[in-house]
């Protein structure tokens, strides 16, 4: 059969490429003989109609789509105008938000003939099987479909062992030029990619979906597994790589043996994760720096305790601090999140934040609003007190919307603004001047991406900006 695997139309910034349909190719590909293609639609930037026209050219006897909260009615108006246009195709739609709400969109939008729930590397091949054959596919794992009206659905399915799966199929999406920037400016450079070393989470964060997609398990490649895909990708060329494991971290005894067979195989690439602040001790950080790892994101999501044990973080404050510290005094450039307007943050909250940013002073910081996703337990909590709205599951909400905690949209966004004036502020004082000098003594990509980034007028644009505001 031909197959045509696509992430949903859209616009990004964040070029990455689609691991989980690569790795969905590859398992495929291992098992049938099939033509299976991918298409990048969403970090090419094709409108609908334009990956519409791309998928109905290919006329493909299956067609299996991913999707997130954020992408979900932009992924059903694609599907929709493809069934219309090839109505023997076979449509599978898959990803978080698919995951969460799989019998509301089966029964809400009859153009998707099948939902994969949860990892399909395994559950898509057996689809196929029971396509081309005839047969009744309800034997698949993680799948949900309607038959004759009545639901089928399955658990969501999990990968156990996934050092049994083959490497991602990069050269499927091989003409798709793959790198990240922030509001235009560069952060990687050379020839990207990203790998997966890690699924899962068995921390319980209310703001985050990743627990309920993965039942809080947490499984991990073995070292000699993941450095065998970095030799691949770095005889191929490739110097930058996005670790994009939810929390990279956990297994310091992992972490070391990666670390070591990286320097062993003498593969010189630059590397970023993210980490928990919990998992951060100064040894292992040293460690990943010589092996490579130039660059740690950090989840701090608060200055304010209160806040942190709201969001069932399992972390503090101090932790959080040294966590910054150990990885700087390691030569890392350190990223950290925070997130404000939770229901039960005050003003006070959202300033112990703004605190934190300007004693700590990480060298990237990233400011959001709280998001209220599907499959979340925050909105759980959102259902049970019945400020729901019944339409309300088709798409991203933000916590502004629901009038919780007394702040507007206008103030909320006001007070992000701040937030970035205020950090920026904290690197105009000449303490900082020592410090940046050693990180660009110390680490490869910090020079790069301030030598990248010299003459970029979106630099000085949000540097204006931030004194401005500030």
């Amino acid at each position: 059969m031909k197959v045509v695997l696509s992430t949903p139309p859209g616009k990004t910034t964040e070029l990455w490429p689609p691991l989980g349909l690569l790795y969905i190719a590859s398992s495929t590909r291992t098992r049938r003989n099939h033509d299976i293609r991918v298409i990048d639609a969403f970090c090419e930037n094709l409108t609908k109609e334009e990956l519409v026209r791309r998928v109905v050219a290919d006329k493909p006897d299956v067609f299996g789509m991913n999707c997130s909260t954020h992408t979900f009615l932009s992924s059903i108006e694609a599907l929709a105008d493809i069934k219309k246009a090839l109505p023997e195709t076979r449509l599978v739609l898959g990803g978080f938000h698919a995951t969460f709400a799989a019998e509301r969109i089966l029964k809400e939008y009859p153009v998707v003939d099948f939902i994969l729930k949860g990892e399909a590397e395994e559950g898509f091949p057996d689809l196929l099987e029971k396509i081309q054959e005839g047969t009744d596919p309800s034997s698949v794992t993680g799948i949900s479909y309607l038959r004759k009206g009545a639901l089928v659905d399955k658990p969501i399915a999990l990968i156990e062992d996934l050092d049994k799966l083959p490497f991602p199929a990069r050269e499927l999406v091989k003409n798709v030029e793959y790198g990240y920037s922030h509001q235009g400016i560069p952060l990687t450079f050379g020839k990207f990619t990203t790998i997966s070393t890690s699924r899962g989470c068995p921390f319980k964060c209310t703001y985050c979906s990743c627990a309920a997609f993965s039942l809080r398990k947490w499984r991990a490649r073995s070292a000699e597994s993941v450095a065998n895909e970095l030799e691949t990708l770095y005889s191929d060329g490739y110097e930058c790589c996005v670790f994009v494991d939810d929390n990279f971290t956990h297994s310091r005894i992992r972490v070391e043996a990666i670390c070591q067979l990286i320097k062993q195989k003498r593969i010189k690439m630059q590397f970023y994760c993210e980490g928990r602040v919990d998992n951060a001790s100064s040894e292992m950080l040293t460690q990943m720096k010589r092996a490579g790892f130039n660059v740690i994101y950090f989840g701090v999501e608060s200055g304010s305790q209160k806040i942190l044990d709201y969001y069932k973080k399992n972390i503090t404050t101090e932790k959080a601090r040294t966590a910054v510290s150990n990885a700087k005094k390691a030569g890392m450039i350190v990223v950290t999140s925070y997130i404000i307007g939770s229901p039960e943050e005050s003003l006070d909250d959202i300033q112990k934040t703004m605190d934190f940013i300007s004693a700590n002073r990480p060298h990237g910081i990233q400011i959001n609003i709280l998001d209220c996703l599907i499959g979340t337990p925050i909105w759980d909590d959102l259902v049970e007190k019945g400020v729901v709205g019944a339409g309300d599951w088709m798409r991203n909400h933000r916590t502004y919307e629901y009038n919780q905690n007394g702040f507007s949209k206008e103030k909320l966004e006001e007070l992000v603004n701040h937030g970035y004036a205020k950090y920026i502020n904290s690197w105009k004082r000449w303490s900082a001047l020592p410090e940046i000098v050693k990180l660009i003594a110390s680490n490869k990509t910090a020079r790069r991406v301030i030598t990248g980034n010299l003459f970029n007028p979106q630099v000085r644009k949000r540097i204006s900006e931030g004194m401005r505001k500030n």
